[in-house]
This record gives C-alpha cells, sequence and structure tokens, in this order.
C-alpha cells in the first residue's frame, strides 16, 4: 500500500542556534526533540555557514524554515539573512519565560517552553487522534471532512486526524 497520499505534513527545517550557551543548548536540544516528534527536520546550521551550496538551496526551497536562537544576537537569524534565505518564524530562548541557571543542565520543562514556542511559531493547527475500532463508513468520513480533516486515505484507516 502506498502511504504517501498527499497527507503528509508540510515541510519545516527547524534551525538551531546551538550557541556555546545554555540557551543555544536549549534551542538545540528543542529542535532535536521537535524532529523526533515528526514537528519538522533540524538541518545543518555549519553547511549553510559554510556557503555549501546544496545545503543552501534547501534552505531556500524549503516551504518553512523556523529558527530558534539562544539569545538576541540571533547568530542563526543572522546567518540566514546572510545568505539570502527568508524566514519569518523566529524563536529567542532568552525571551521566553525560562529561569537563568549558570550550569549546563537542561531541565525537560525548559526545553518544553522552547518546543512549545517552536511550535507556536509554525502557526500549523493542532492535530487531534482519534481511534476509531473500524474503518470509518463513507457518512463519518463526510463529518470528518466538514470538521476540517483532509481525507484521502483509502479505508481501513484505523485513525481520523481531525486538524
Amino acid at each position: 500500500m502506498n502511504n504517501h497520499c498527499g497527507c503528509n505534513q508540510p515541510d519545516i527545517m527547524i534551525l538551531p542556534c546551538s550557541g556555546g550557551t545554555r540557551e543555544g543548548q536549549l534551542a538545540n536540544r528543542a529542535a532535536w526533540e521537535l524532529t523526533g516528534e515528526g514537528a519538522g527536520r533540524m538541518f545543518c546550521l555549519a553547511g549553510i555557514a559554510a556557503r555549501i551550496s546544496g545545503f543552501v538551496q534547501s534552505a531556500k526551497d524549503t516551504e518553512q524554515i523556523v529558527v530558534i536562537d539562544g539569545c538576541d544576537t540571533a547568530c542563526a537569524g543572522t546567518l540566514l539573512k546572510n545568505q539570502g534565505i527568508r524566514f519569518t518564524e523566529h524563536v529567542i530562548v532568552t525571551r521566553l519565560d525560562i529561569g537563568k541557571e549558570d550550569d549546563i543542565h537542561l531541565d525537560p520543562d525548559d526545553v518544553a517552553v522552547v518546543k512549545h514556542a517552536a511550535r507556536l511559531a509554525c502557526k500549523r493547527p493542532v492535530k487531534k487522534v482519534f481511534e476509531s475500532p473500524s474503518p470509518l463508513s463513507p457518512g463519518d468520513r463526510a463529518k470528518s471532512r466538514q470538521l476540517g480533516d483532509k481525507w484521502c486515505c483509502p479505508a481501513p484507516a484505523l485513525t481520523v486526524t481531525v486538524m
């Protein structure tokens, strides 16, 4: 069965600064976890900085870029601007309500705050999945579409996704 039926989420590139501060590492950890959760894909900022053509072109061709900078210096955002790469979604960790700490320990709650801010920056709807014990009937699929679902996958799907 072909699993690619046009239902995939938009391509989102996540570019953290990964700087030498705790905030930079929070940006990096959040990007790493968001990638693991399927919210987007982390990409190599160093490849863009090195002006490697494939990296720069991939960033220019991506539908949406979310930049996560650790501080107001905004190295990642500035780097992209200098390469002529457009982005509108920009999270700056030091502007979030995260306590300052001197050690490198990354509190999972702080990582969650950065991830939440990045998700909000994406301006994508929240995805809700409801388990269904059997494939949906044509009538139920129509109701699902009325609720905003982009139903395109053939039954026997066991989940209904409503945006």
